[in-house]
């Protein structure tokens, strides 16, 4: 199933108060019972006009009922809740039931939205509005942003302060554009949570799973159970290139020189819990992800239990729990209970038990360091590793204080009083110079051994 979203995200990528007109009494309406003393629901208040009425009997639900046709601005007032109309229908005096037909407006300016509709049946006794005939809901967001959702059917509840909505729910908000089975909108909290795995679309990226919460003021985002997110991102490398530059003398020369190339990279996440933050005019966008957390980008690949990204196109990570960090370029594991890696500055740094695992193209595993701190110095192809280092190879122990790992040439010097333990016997010299993947070790300045000859 991730490989089938993966293929559709990338292709893709309103008071004015009347009272009632004066009608005589209605006295069937005991059926709703909403009057009644021992009844704990209280009396709502109701009003309604229009420019024309029709007033008439009919029967509703086996009871005979007064009915009051309304035309042109036909209107009813649930509290301050203002339905209109092009017609409405309305079953007694109180309002119990209104049927509205046509240009059907609902307005709670108290809670910011807005629902527009075609037909609509509005009931006082359950406080409920029923729409349909291409419904739409319209509430304001973050800088008064509009959010926009439209589905087949929206109910609202409004003692409850929620608005359903099933079939095909569409919403869009100029950040996201978010499609769904169906969906349920919390107008107090300002949330809007999905179920079954939602599509959420953004700017060069795509979220889903299987639950969403996504709240338009905070600009939060906030989904469970199979996390996956696709980040789309044209990140600039830099490569050697020969220029030929030619002298007065028609001679040429040919220098390197170092340029920049923009390609398009496609990031993959995959967590058990996300929490994504909009970029806002106080804080920065930023993702985290929690449990069995996986990150696949071309250049490396990240697991543990948790981290957080930022920066431009998230590059940027940090975590304080136990991860693993592969760099599939320059073959080597970072591995450790504390990493953040800046790829804005070029620099990652390990803390916390940290380990250094050097790899062969078929990423085996041919020599671990440990030390008490480890950086990476990407823009120098360095590794600099800090504090009781020791490197364990094939069949040898270095140890030491200082290291250096060179990822061009592959090799690790290792300063600091350094020693070197093989096939029982131990050296200690100025300098170790071991190369990783052919298991070759060189030893210099003031060689001293000891144990077997």
């Amino acid at each position: 199933m991730i490989f089938f979203i993966f293929f559709i995200v990338i292709s893709y990528l309103f008071a004015e108060t009347r009272p009632p007109l004066l009608i005589p009494p209605l006295t069937p309406y005991n059926f709703f019972d909403y009057t009644n003393q021992n009844s704990k629901k209280p009396k709502i208040p109701t009003s309604w006009g229009g420019n024309s009425l029709t007033q008439e009997t009919k029967t509703f639900q086996g009871i005979p009922f007064t009915t009051f046709s309304l035309e042109g601005g036909a209107w009813i007032y649930h509290k301050k809740v203002k339905l209109s109309a092009f017609s409405i229908e309305v079953i007694g005096e109180d309002a119990l039931m209104g049927f509205l037909k046509g240009g059907v407006k609902v307005e709670d300016k108290e809670n910011n939205i807005l629902f527009t509709a075609q037909k609509a049946t509005y009931n006082k006794f359950e406080e409920t509005i029923f729409l349909e005939g291409r419904p739409v809901l319209y509430y304001l967001g973050a800088n008064n942003k509009k959010t926009k959702i439209t589905a087949p059917i929206i109910k609202r509840y409004m003692t409850e302060n929620k608005v359903v909505l099933q079939g095909k729910v569409v919403m869009e908000d100029g950040d996201y554009t978010i499609i769904s089975t169906n969906g349920t909108y919390y107008e107090k909290e300002n949330e809007f949570v999905l179920e079954d795995f939602p599509l959420i679309f953004g700017k060069q990226i795509f979220i889903t799973g299987e639950r969403a919460v996504y709240n338009n003021v905070l600009k939060i985002t906030k989904v469970q159970n199979k996390v996956l997110i696709v980040q789309l991102s044209h990140e600039t490398k830099s490569v050697n290139t020969e220029n030929e530059f030619e002298s007065s003398k028609s001679l040429k020369n040919i220098s390197k020189k170092e340029v920049e190339e923009k390609e398009r990279v496609t990031t993959l996440f995959n967590a058990d819990m996300l929490e994504y933050q909009l970029k806002t005019e106080n804080l920065n966008s930023q993702i985290q992800l929690t449990g069995n957390v996986n990150i696949y980008h071309q250049a490396y690949h990240y697991s543990g239990n948790s981290i957080r990204a930022y920066g431009e196109n998230f590059q940027n990570l940090d975590t304080k729990e136990e991860f693993s960090f592969i760099d599939k370029i320059n073959n080597f594991k970072l591995l450790g209970n504390s990493f953040e890696h800046l790829e804005s500055e070029s620099y990652s740094h390990v803390t916390n038990e940290p380990k250094l695992e050097f790899l062969d193209s078929e990423q085996k595993t041919k020599a671990i360091l440990t030390a008490y701190e480890i950086e990476r110095f990407a823009d120098r192809k360095e590794i600099v590793a800090r504090g009781n280092v020791i490197i364990q190879s094939e069949d040898a122990i270095a140890r030491g204080q200082y290291a250096t790992y060179y990822e061009e040439s592959k090799k690790i010097i290792l300063e600091g009083n350094p020693s070197l333990e093989r096939q029982g016997s131990k050296v200690s010299c100025g300098k170790v110079i071991l190369f990783p993947n052919s298991n070759q070790i060189i030893l210099s300045e003031g060689i001293h051994s000891k144990g077997k000859p």
